[in-house]
């Protein structure tokens, strides 16, 4: 995490304990671990890729449970009009802005995904 937070691109080559999650938090968990260093998604984007194109919400759902925040990045999925979303974290959308601010992602108003 230290290297992390000093701008470092750390490969998070660890087992996380997801025994608590549901089939689909899983699905989700890992296509947004998929989501490369300073890249970002859309909900929209995330919910085609695991093959429920519809479940916009029910990822966002699935992400704000995330138990690993950082190592699961969930912090670059936005909303399709570029808006920040939701973060649950400790720090709230503000902490996801500096998160990808770190990562060299601008987030002005709105933020670019593809």
């Amino acid at each position: 995490m230290q290297r992390y937070f000093n701008g470092e691109i750390p490969c998070f080559d660890c087992r996380l304990d997801l025994a608590r999650a549901t089939a689909f938090q899983k699905k989700v968990w890992q296509a947004a671990r998929a989501i490369a260093y300073g890249q970002v998604r859309t909900y929209g984007w995330l919910a085609h890729g695991i093959g429920s194109p519809r479940a916009m919400r029910a990822v966002g759902t699935a992400l704000g449970s995330n138990p690993f925040p950082i190592i699961i990045p969930c912090h670059r999925v936005i909303r399709h009009d570029g808006g920040m979303g939701g973060f649950s974290a400790a720090g709230g959308v503000e902490f996801k802005r500096e998160l990808l601010r770190l990562e060299g992602v601008d987030v002005g108003k709105k933020c670019a995904a593809g």
